[in-house]
């Protein structure tokens, strides 16, 4: 029996609502570095984002029904699913976050040099490193594009909180890379 190669991501889609388990491994295969690459990035070790890979690819299979192509792509859906996935254990971890007045913080151009050349497994290993709440709020606003008023209603935090944890996460970020460089 042959099995029925499925080329359109639609009918991919179609196919896991209707319980076609080669078409959920399909999609599944289509998927699985980028987000256990993104999962990599929100936890602080490859166990963690193990689970959270397995956790969103659960919630994925479960809710595959409520995607709406009119809404928008596949692949932003599936994202802002692991972004939510990740960023609820995190929560259930107890995020800690300091919060430091506008005033006090200190706007820096260069930092993102030194960051904006690294290799992706490199950023990933040395965000890794960083504190959940620095990690989180590097994730959010660096690389998913996020505001830091987003940042705030997402993790129930101000602003200036989400601001002070990246500036923190850059100088963390920096002094790591410059060690990392250093060798």
């Amino acid at each position: 029996m042959l099995m029925k190669i499925i080329i359109d991501e639609l009918d991919l889609i179609n196919e896991c609502i209707n319980g076609s388990r080669s078409a959920q491994k399909q999609l599944y295969n289509n998927y699985k570095v980028k987000m256990y690459t993104l999962c990599l990035r929100y936890m602080s070790n490859k166990m963690d984002a193990e689970d959270m890979l397995q956790e969103g690819w659960v919630k994925i299979f479960k809710q595959i029904r409520t995607f709406d192509p009119q809404k928008g792509n596949f692949y932003s859906w599936i994202k802002r699913i692991f972004i939510n996935t990740n960023l609820e254990f995190l929560r259930k971890k107890r995020l800690q976050f300091e919060d430091i007045p506008e005033a006090d913080i200190v706007h820096s151009t260069n930092i993102n040099k030194p960051i904006h050349d690294m290799a992706l497994q490199e950023l990933v290993e040395v965000l890794q490193e960083l504190p959940t709440g620095y990690r989180s709020v590097f994730n959010l606003f660096v690389l998913e594009g996020y505001t830091h008023k987003e940042i705030a209603e997402t993790l129930n935090i101000s602003p200036n909180t989400s601001k002070t944890q990246l500036m923190k996460a850059k100088h963390m970020m920096k002094d790591k890379v410059n060690v990392l460089r250093a060798i």
